[in-house]
Order: structure tokens, then sequence, then C-alpha cells
């Protein structure tokens, strides 16, 4: 199963036509796959919160839009949506944790690399050769994914050497990109399990499910606890910083619509985010996913008034801000206080790190060390703020016996 951080720099706009023209879905068909032009029936309905994603009738057919930023390209791609699909091949974390919140496990075929799924019943099913493992990037095995014979391969983009999708299309597999990782808000996010529900044949499932979530999530952006939601579909997985950012800066427009974002009335807890690499402290920008779950947690993110979608800094003028911050969140990569001392030893002079309030988003990892914030996650969106907030607010260390199971972040210096 491949993460996120592995699809870097890439992109030539022809090679990408080329390849997005050879796409045809069998139960979910694009227009390049020989349907009806749809230029003509109008425009499809935005949902709620989605940027990226559209789904209504058009020419009395049920279509879905997807858009993607491939590095520095924007695609736009109708897709036709047929009959429910039966056997699909996820290379992407997130696309596993829709499809186990709608307890869709056995459609899975293959997946990218089995050792990062979380989902302990899936990755047993991995582990006995029941789902088959094909690889990711230049490891792909066209043969092997041939051999799936799946009704529809999930794939995603960055514009990075690690992308595949155009070999995967010049082989005429079905295929299909999902950008929710780009999406900015976790609301936004969440709602792609629509997307789920519609081609497998379950929506009103998937409906009900992001409607309590919402219901759920605005409830906690006004101070309240989520309330419990339903089973989890026996999840639990993938990545370091999967739709936080992306290559370059995105074309979108600043405004994020339908914010859940309240603006508190009271002094709130200032945020740190990222870590330093090489002298080069990376963190996300203002308008990203990460900003946005901070400021609905009731945090003051530092770098909230920044429009970019990444920021880089020097540690020096880290450490000038360090002072002003009270809670550090996502260090990186970095799971313990030795891996950040190892990998940078001056982030010992930032107060949130001698106070002891860094949190990371890696509570709960798979036996092959992958992190369900990547795999899950993605759909128990009330979750993972409730969670957030009560580290942000200082209410617990990051470990909430009450609602164990959902406590994605953790404080490092606690567990």
């Amino acid at each position: 199963m491949l993460n996120f951080c592995g699809k870097m720099v890439m992109g030539a706009a022809f090679g990408l036509f080329m390849a997005f023209s050879a796409f045809g879905l069998s139960g979910c068909k694009s227009e390049a796959g020989g349907d009806v032009k749809t230029a003509d029936c109008g425009e499809l309905p935005a949902l709620e919160y989605s940027e990226n994603l559209k789904m209504g009738k058009l020419c009395g057919e049920d279509y879905a839009e997807i858009r993607s930023i491939v590095g520095r390209d924007t695609l736009i791609k109708r897709f036709k949506l047929g009959a429910p699909l039966k056997r699909v091949v996820a290379l992407s974390s997130s696309q596993v944790g829709y499809m186990l919140r709608l307890g869709l496990r056995d459609r899975i075929v293959a997946v990218g690399e089995g050792r990062y799924l979380v989902d302990s019943l899936l990755y047993a099913r991995v582990q006995k050769g029941e789902v088959a493992e094909v690889g990711n990037g230049p490891t792909l095995s066209l043969e092997k994914l041939m051999a799936t014979k799946p009704d529809l391969v999930f794939d995603f983009a960055t514009g990075g050497g690690m992308d595949d999708y155009e070999r995967i299309g010049a082989i005429g597999l079905s295929l299909m990109l999902t950008s929710e990782w780009q999406e900015r808000t976790p609301l936004a996010k969440a709602e792609w399990i629509k997307l789920f529900g519609r081609l497998f044949g379950v929506e009103a499932l998937a409906d009900s499910i992001f409607e309590q979530s919402k219901n759920a999530y605005l409830q906690a952006v006004d101070g309240g606890v989520a309330g419990v939601s339903p089973a989890r579909g026996g999840s639990e997985q993938q990545r370091a910083n999967e739709g936080e950012t992306s290559p370059h800066k995105s074309a979108q427009d600043d405004t994020i619509p339908h914010s859940t974002s309240h603006i508190p009335h009271t002094p709130c807890p200032r945020v740190l985010v990222g870590m330093s690499y090489g002298g080069v402290w990376h963190a996300p920008g203002g308008k990203s996913f990460t900003a946005q779950l901070i400021k609905d947690a009731g945090g003051c993110y530092l770098w909230a008034a920044d429009t970019n979608q990444d920021l880089q800094f020097s540690l020096e003028e880290i450490l000038q801000v360090a002072d002003s911050a009270d809670v550090w969140v996502n260090p990186g990569m970095f799971a313990t206080v030795e891996d950040l001392l190892m990998a940078e030893p001056r982030v010992k002079y930032i107060r949130a790190f001698k106070e002891k309030r860094v949190y990371q988003n890696d509570g709960i990892k798979g036996a092959g060390g992958g992190n369900d914030f990547f795999e899950s996650a993605v759909a128990y969106p009330a979750e993972i703020l409730t969670n957030l907030r009560l580290c942000i607010q200082n209410s617990t260390n990051g470990a909430d016996s009450t609602r164990k199971g959902f406590d994605w972040y953790h404080n490092i210096f606690i567990f």
C-alpha cells in the first residue's frame, strides 16, 4: 500500500492527457471510454463540502466528476456510474478506509503493499494470499494487476515520479484517480464516502454515515464531544501527511466553501506544526486540511493567515517564534522524543517540547507500521476533531479512556 509521501514531483500535460484519454470504466465508464458526450448536458451539482468531487445526473445518467491537481496541472474527468462494483484494487490508504467504513472489505481484491494495512482482517487476508499485492510506482506489477481481473482500479496522482496511473491506463484496465487527499477541510474529505457508496450500491448507508459524521463534527466544533459513531468496520492504517500538502501551490481559490470553522471568543492555544529536515522546517499553509482541523479544534495555528499551500522556514526562524507556541502537532515522521532529538537536537529549545506538549497522529498502527490516521480516520472526522481538541485544550495527554480506538493523536512523551 503506497503512502502519499512516496509520490513526488513530475508532470507533462500531454502525457497526462493521453493517459486520461485511455480511461474506460466497466461499472463506471469515462466519456473517453465510448460513452455519450455530456458537454451539452449542463454541469453536475456541487456537493455540500467537497471542492474536488461532484455527483449527479447528466443526460438522464448518473455521473461523477473528479478534479485532481497533478503537479502544475488540473485534471477534470467525468465518469458514468453503472452497476455496483464487485472487485476493486485500492492503491491508497484512504480508499481502503472509506470501504471499511461501508463494510466493503471483501470487495478489495488487491492493494499496493499489504504491510501498510492497519485493518487486521484485511492484513491477514494479504498474508494468506487471498488479497494480492501488486506494488506501487516503479514496483507496480502490471501482470499481477491484470490477474486480479478488477472491475476498477482506484489510484491517485501527485505529479511525482512515483505516479503509476499512466501505465495502468495504457493496459486498458478501468481506472479512477481519487483526490480526497487534496481536500482542505475534514468534512470535505469525509464527503467522498458518498462516491464509494454510489460505486458499490450502498448509497443510503453512505449518505446516512456522512450525515451522522457531519452533525457530530459540527457539534464538536462548538465545543461539544462528538457522539459515538457506529462500528468502525474492523479498521485500524498509512502515511505521513497524505492530504495535507502537495508538491506545488494549488491554483485553488483561497476561500474554503462551507467552512465549519469558528472564531474563538477567548484566547486559544497557539499551535506549531511540522518539523525540520536538513535545516528546512516544512509546515502546511493556513488554507490546508491541518490548519482547518486545528482551527475547528479550538487552536490558533501560527500561520493561519498564510494562504500558501506549503510553507518552508529556516530552523532559526522557527526558534524565534517557538516561545509563542503552546502546542506542537504533527512533528514530521518522528514518533518518539528520541527520534526528534536525533533528527534535530535544537528542537529541545522549542517551548512546547520543553513543556512536553508534542502530539503525533500515529496513535493507532498496524502490524507492519501503517498509520490508521491515513486509513480509517478519513471516514471519522468528528472523532479526529474530538481527539485533537482534547490534546490542544490540554484536557488529556492524548489518550481518552472513554474513547479507546479513536486516539490517533497522542503525546509522544507519554507513550
